[in-house]
């Protein structure tokens, strides 16, 4: 069936010559069983109704499937909407077990434990390091090891040198609004003519001082975002360029990059055989190189690790687990979205989700 994959309604409308509005609401309403009875209550029988202050509040549930548990789970969280949504998957097949529109542990433990039984199945639990997402899985997935999700773990950690980035290259721009001021008020006092004396000659405009590559300081700062999100292997000749300019610019970039790789190779996947205490020491050791001689985004990252240690220790005991496959869940979501002119008609979009993922 067509509407099984997450195709491009406009493409289609305008192969076929049609306004795109027209075609969509043709589609909606003929092309699929969505208007019919069978249609509506497949989309809506797995929903939660609760009341909270006396208001009733409806948690959708377009995707409801007890077949695809199994011993290794993954939980994340999607935005669809201006909603937050839970996505529970098989992180071995990528298949959602359950997606439901809510993140607060209570309404979560609500949707869980209509799995009854099948939650004790579970062995492992991969998961971000949301302190709700920890306590969902602690109070719903009795007998599953939590483990931390590596790209989740990692991408804090790229977030950490992106904000000291940032913050630097604020206190730059700040360097040069005072620059500027000082630059615009010298001027203004040569061109007054009750001085007496010589003249400077100053020129109008204020120019920043360029670096030796053409760029300006802030300019080096913005253009150094995705090399700083990419290991040195994978730069190419420009960016290994800029990467020496801005690291002999800015020292504390380097020394916070090179903490950065060397929790990421910490983090690469080791053989099964690998020693667990060696694994310990090597993390502990990290963390206490950082938690004081950086700076404070490093730091900050630092205590992130650390408070979840037990959890990203896992990663490497039970085996190198990760919800990497079920990470294609999200691609498949912003895909749908795209290609169908956003999510405002909810219900016409879930029901398309169910028949994607």
């Amino acid at each position: 069936m067509v509407c099984k994959h997450p195709f491009d309604i406009t493409i289609i409308s305008k192969v076929l010559g049609l306004p795109y509005d027209k075609f969509y609401r043709w589609f909606k309403e003929h092309l699929t069983d969505f208007r019919t009875e069978e249609g509506q209550n497949r989309l809506h029988e797995h929903d939660i109704h609760i009341y909270i202050n006396g208001k009733q509040k409806k948690i959708l549930v377009p995707i409801f499937r007890p077949e695809h548990f199994d011993t290794h789970m993954a939980i994340d969280e999607k935005h669809i909407d201006g909603l937050f949504y839970t996505v529970l998957s098989n992180a071995k097949t990528g298949k959602v077990v359950l997606l439901c529109s809510t993140i607060k542990a209570n309404e979560l433990k609500m949707c869980l434990k209509r799995f009854d039984l099948k939650l004790k199945e579970v062995r492992f639990i991969t998961l971000d390091l949301s302190p709700t997402f920890e306590l969902v899985a602690t109070e719903n997935f009795p007998n599953a090891t939590h483990i931390a999700d590596k790209f989740h773990v990692v991408k804090n950690g790229i977030e950490a040198l992106q904000a000291m980035r940032t913050r630097i290259k604020n206190e730059v721009l700040n360097i040069q609004r005072e620059e500027q001021k000082t630059h615009e008020k010298r001027y203004k006092e040569s061109k007054d003519k009750l001085l007496y004396g010589p003249k400077m000659l100053i020129s109008k405009a204020y120019r920043p001082v360029k670096l030796i590559n053409g760029e300006t300081v802030p300019e080096l700062l913005s253009r150094s975002r995705y090399l700083l999100a990419m290991t040195s292997d994978k730069w190419n000749i420009y960016q290994m360029k800029r990467a020496k300019l801005l690291f002999e610019t800015f020292p504390q970039i380097e020394q916070a990059y090179q903490k950065i790789i060397e929790f990421r190779d910490w983090y690469k996947a080791k053989p099964v055989y690998y020693e667990p205490f060696q694994n310990e020491r090597l993390l502990g050791k990290w963390i206490e190189e950082t938690e004081n001689n950086y700076s404070i985004e490093i730091r900050n990252f630092s205590n992130l690790v650390a408070n979840h240690e037990q959890i990203i220790l896992n990663y490497h005991k039970c085996g190198n687990k990760t919800n990497a496959i079920a990470e294609s869940i999200n691609a498949k979501i912003k895909d749908a979205i795209r290609k169908n002119n956003g999510s405002r008609d909810i219900d016409f979009f879930h029901y398309k989700l169910a028949l994607i993922i």
